[in-house]
C-alpha cells in the first residue's frame, strides 16, 4: 500500500495525504475524515524510516535507564513519554542493567537509527559513549545527578547532599552506629555517591566509619532477611542502617518483624527512594523522596526547546530532595 492507493482511495491527491499524515490540523475537516477512512481501511502505514531520512528528524526519542525491575525509573519515563507525545514524539527505552558497556552499545544503537533525542542515567559513561554523543549532533539529557560537565544538559539533585541529611538525621534522633546499605554495581554512580555524603557527614559528626554491606540487585526484597542476619552479627552491631534502594530497605523491615528484631528499637531503617510501599508497611519506612515525575518533565522541555532550535535558559537543572521522616527511625 503506497501513499498513491490511499489518495486514490480516499478520492483526493497524494498532497493531502501528506499533509494529513504530518498534521491533520492541516486538511479541512471533511477531507481528514476521508483521508483517515482509507488509511484504516486500507491499513496503511507510513514508511517513517523514509521519512525520518527526507526530513532529517524521527520524532523518536530514547532513554536509558539502568533497570525496568525498580519502580524508581518508572515515573521519569511516563512523564517524558505524555509531556513529549502531544509533540508527536514516541519514546523508545533501553536497560543497561547498570553496565557501561551495555549502555555503549545501546548509545550506539539509538544514534545509528537516527533518534532525535536521547536521555541518559547518571554520569559513569564509557568514553567511546562520550564520543558518540558528542558528535551525534542531537540533545543529550542526563537524569538522577547533576554533573559539572554535562555532556549537553542535565536534571538531577545532589546525591551527596542526600546522604548527608540521611546521616544528619539519624545523629539527630540519637543512634551513633550506623551501617550503609549500598548497590555493589560500579556503574551505579548514584547509590556511590550517596555513600560518599553518608560516611563524610557521619564523620564530621564526630561518629564511627558507618558499616557498609553491599547488595547486588536493589530490586530484590528477598535479600531483606540475609542483609538483616549480617547486621544482626557480631559485637558492635548498629543500631540504624541506610538502606540505598527503598525495596531493599522494605525487605528488611518484613524480615525483621519475622525474626523479631524491634524497628526502631533495636534497628532504625532509612531509604533513599519513597514509593508506593514505604508508608504501607509496618512500621512505615523513612526515605528521601525525589521528585521523579519532574524528572522527566523537565528533560521533556528541554528537548523540545531545542528541537524548535530554542536555547535553553537553565541547562542543569536541579529539583531537589526530601526527607520524608516516618516511624522507621
Amino acid at each position: 500500500m503506497r501513499i498513491e492507493d490511499v489518495a486514490a482511495a480516499a478520492g483526493v491527491s497524494a498532497q493531502t495525504v501528506s499533509r494529513f499524515l504530518r498534521n491533520p490540523d492541516l486538511v479541512s475537516a471533511g477531507l481528514a475524515a476521508r483521508v483517515r477512512a482509507a488509511v484504516e481501511a486500507n491499513g496503511y502505514m507510513p514508511n517513517r524510516v523514509a521519512g525520518a531520512l527526507a526530513s532529517n528528524r524521527s520524532y523518536i526519542v530514547a532513554i536509558l535507564v539502568p533497570t525496568i525491575a525498580n519502580p524508581i525509573h518508572a515515573l521519569p519515563v511516563q512523564a517524558l513519554t505524555d509531556a513529549l507525545r502531544p509533540a508527536g514524539y514516541q519514546v523508545l527505552v533501553g536497560a543497561t542493567g547498570y553496565d557501561p558497556t551495555t549502555e555503549e552499545e545501546l548509545v550506539a544503537a539509538f544514534v545509528g537509527r537516527r533518534v532525535d533525542g536521547i536521555v541518559l542515567t547518571g554520569t559513569g559513561f564509557t568514553p567511546r559513549t562520550r564520543a558518540i554523543l558528542a558528535h551525534a549532533g542531537i540533545p543529550v539529557v542526563q537524569l538522577w545527578e547533576l554533573p559539572d560537565d554535562p555532556i549537553d544538559m542535565a536534571v538531577g539533585f545532589d546525591n551527596e547532599a542526600s546522604g548527608e541529611a540521611v546521616a544528619r538525621h539519624l545523629h539527630a534522633r540519637g543512634y551513633r552506629r550506623l551501617a550503609v546499605l549500598s548497590h555493589a554495581a560500579a556503574g551505579d554512580t548514584r547509590s556511590l555517591a550517596r555513600c560518599r555524603g553518608f560516611a563524610r557527614e557521619a564523620a564530621r559528626l564526630g561518629l564511627p566509619a558507618p558499616l557498609s554491606y553491599p547488595y547486588e540487585s536493589p530490586t530484590d526484597m528477598t535479600q531483606g532477611a540475609r542483609l538483616l542476619a549480617l547486621l544482626r552479627e557480631g559485637v558492635g552491631r548498629p543500631d540504624a542502617v541506610f538502606c540505598v534502594g527503598a525495596p531493599i530497605a522494605i525487605g528488611i523491615i518484613l524480615a525483621a518483624a519475622g525474626a523479631g528484631v524491634a524497628i526502631p528499637g533495636e534497628l532504625a531503617v532509612c531509604a533513599f527512594g519513597d514509593n508506593d510501599l514505604a508508608p504501607l508497611v509496618s512500621p512505615a519506612l523513612t526515605t528521601v523522596r525525589v521528585p521523579r515525575q519532574e524528572l522527566g518533565r523537565q528533560a521533556a522541555l528541554m528537548l523540545l526547546e531545542r528541537f524548535a532550535a530554542r536555547g535553553v535558559a537553565e541547562p542543569v537543572v536541579d529539583v531537589g530532595f526530601e526527607l520524608v521522616v516516618r516511624a522507621s527511625t
